[in-house]
C-alpha cells in the first residue's frame, strides 16, 4: 500500500511526514481493501490544513481539517477518515451471520434428540 505525503505552499519536514504516515497506518492496518492513501498538507495565512484521501476497493474516503497547528490538523483529519472507514466496514459487514449459524446449530440438536427417541 502506498502512502504519499505532499505539501502545498510549504516544504514537508521529515517529522511531519513520519507523523502523518504513522497515523494513517494506524487506522488502515486492519483494512485489506485499501490500495493508496494521500495526505496533502497546506499552509495559508497561518492556518494549517490537512486533507486525507484514501482509495480502495469500493472505498473512497476524503477528510480534511483546518486549524492553527499542523499536528492537530493531521490528527483530526485522520480521526475523521477513521470514522468514515469504520462506518463503511460496518455497513458492508453481514450482521446476520451469527444468527444463521445459531439457528443451524439448534436444528442439528433437535434432530439428534429425535434420533435418540
Amino acid at each position: 500500500m502506498e502512502i504519499t505525503v505532499t505539501g502545498r505552499h510549504m516544504e514537508v519536514s521529515d517529522a511531519l511526514r513520519e507523523h502523518a504516515t504513522k497515523r494513517i497506518q494506524d487506522i488502515i492496518e486492519d483494512v485489506h481493501k485499501i490500495t493508496s492513501a494521500k495526505v496533502v498538507l497546506e499552509l495559508q495565512k497561518g492556518r494549517s490544513k490537512a486533507e486525507i484521501i484514501i482509495h480502495g476497493k469500493h472505498l473512497d474516503v476524503e477528510a480534511d481539517f483546518e486549524s492553527y497547528d499542523m499536528y492537530q490538523s493531521i490528527d483530526s483529519a485522520v480521526d475523521k477518515a477513521g470514522r468514515q472507514i469504520a462506518k463503511f466496514i460496518d455497513k458492508v459487514q453481514d450482521h446476520h451471520k451469527f444468527s444463521k449459524l445459531k439457528e443451524a446449530g439448534e436444528n442439528e440438536v433437535e434432530l439428534e434428540d429425535k434420533e435418540e427417541i
